[in-house]
């Protein structure tokens, strides 16, 4: 972190001040629900599979085999090559699946299965393939179909076969529509294999904050900060809003549609909710002093916000639409982060109460917290999907703020970013439990939840300034 507070700590903090002093210190459309999929017949799709899985990670990953996509109605050089680097980086961030080069013998032996219009398992098998994925692609001018297999070379049966009717008014939208197409099907290939049932995150969005140099709303040179979206792989970046002044803090609804974050576009730090949909933004609370890190509960009626309408912040309850705030949090110290466990029951939070930020627990109904995480200076919790740990930012061990895993009860806790030196902080879940995003030195970094594999999807070629707060979408 920038210093020895954390910025979500350092804004409930002057929240205190600005009270004290009297001080007043989009936009694009979500691609629409992902319609016109069809899956095959179950008799084509029976198998569930099977892979030698322990924990967060694998004893070994399928070897996939990616084939040319077909194209019946001629040659498209550019979707061929976004189809083959798409499912070979969607299948190789899934942890599952390692895909194999496309050997001359593979390019032959595909050709044989097209011409004998079956698959020669025994082949594949010799070829190294525990998994074969096909795909083919049928253009029908400002629209397409895209049928997607997967094959299990050792059971020699059928994974996965799905069709995805696409709409798109030129190329771009075109390979954006392939992109998500194959990011689906992947994720379904997953979910079959992951021994929780949980689908893969290809398909998921991640939001984020950039700030840079511009004029504000008045003209005035600042640094501005503005919410963005962009894809799970840092493709497709596009802004949400335009405020033109301070954006923070974004955090997704249960059902992906919607978008809360704080702006002080009035002046002062109050909470909105965008809706992808339709690009609408409304006022959810915007409350005398500070309305900031608000956290939707998993059934999406309510949210856990920070609010100091009665002198400090605490944390409170309100209804998705604004209405019946009810204070969870009792304190003469700062309470701020609010955030849900995946059944609800709970609520993880940062309070200064022993001192320094500390993550404190407590029931979602409120009542007596009781502290997790002390050693340190900690911020920006975030439970697991799979409702079994936490990651946080801390500066415990030394070495500066780092991203830190633990148990619910704060137990086992380990550092994973401690080799980075320092300046990690905003984890943030993938919804599959097994992959965390967070920020290193104004960039976004998606890494596997023990540390390992680490991306950087963001960059200052792509998206000049500094990015921030990540938050994985569901």
């Amino acid at each position: 972190m920038s210093s020895l507070w954390s910025k979500s700590f350092l804004l409930a903090q002057a929240a205190i001040v600005a009270l004290a002093a009297n001080a007043v210190v989009l936009s694009v459309q979500a691609q629409a629900a992902r319609g016109g999929i069809r899956s095959f017949r179950d008799s084509e799709t029976s198998a569930t599979g099977q892979l030698r899985v322990t924990g967060v990670g694998r004893t070994s990953s399928l070897r996939v085999a990616v084939t040319d996509i077909e194209l019946p109605r001629g040659q498209d050089s550019d979707l061929q090559v976004q189809y083959d680097k798409t499912i070979r980086y969607d299948l190789d961030f899934s942890d599952y699946f390692n895909p194999l080069p496309n050997s001359t013998e593979m390019v032959a032996q595909n050709r044989k299965d097209q011409a004998g219009r079956q698959i020669n398992y025994g082949a594949w098998q010799q070829l190294g393939a525990d998994v074969i994925v096909k795909g083919e692609f049928e253009n029908q001018g400002n629209s397409g179909n895209i049928r997607l297999y997967a094959y299990d070379v050792g059971e020699q049966e059928t994974i996965s076969a799905l069709e995805f009717t696409l709409q798109f008014d030129g190329p771009e939208k075109k390979i954006r529509e392939v992109r998500r197409a194959i990011h689906n099907f992947v994720d379904g290939m997953v979910q079959k294999y992951d021994p929780d049932g949980f689908p893969g995150c290809a398909h998921t969005y991640i939001a984020f904050v950039n700030a840079q140099w511009r004029a504000d709303s008045g003209g005035k040179k600042m640094k501005v900060h503005e919410i963005y979206i962009m894809d799970y792989d840092g493709r497709n970046i596009r802004p949400i809003t335009q405020d033109r002044n301070l954006c923070l803090s974004p955090a997704w609804s249960p059902d992906g549609r919607k978008l809360v974050y704080t702006s002080y576009r009035q002046a002062n730090p109050d909470l909105y909710v965008y809706n992808l949909d339709t690009g609408r933004i409304r006022v959810l609370a915007a409350f005398p002093g500070m309305n900031s890190a608000a956290s939707w509960h998993p059934n999406g009626g309510s949210l856990a916000i920070t609010l100091s309408r009665d002198g400090n912040p605490e944390i409170y309850r309100i209804n998705a639409d604004g209405s019946n705030p009810v204070r969870l949090t009792r304190s003469r110290d700062v309470d701020t982060s609010p955030v849900y466990t995946p059944d609800g029951s709970a609520i993880y939070f940062i309070s200064d109460r022993y001192g320094a930020p500390q993550i404190m627990r407590m029931a979602a109904s409120g009542g007596q917290p009781s502290a997790v995480v002390r050693s340190g200076q900690n911020d920006d919790p975030a439970v697991s999907p799979k409702g079994d740990k936490i990651a946080y930012t801390s500066s415990a061990g030394g070495g500066g703020f780092n991203i830190w895993v633990a148990d619910l009860n704060g137990g086992n806790a380990r550092n994973l970013t401690g080799d980075l030196g320092g300046n990690c902080e905003h984890p943030s879940w993938a919804p599959d439990g097994r992959h965390l995003v967070f920020t290193h030195r104004g960039q976004i970094v998606v890494m596997d939840a023990d540390g390992s594999d680490r991306r950087y999807i963001t960059s200052s070629d792509r998206l000049p300034g500094e990015n921030s707060s990540p938050a994985w979408g569901p």
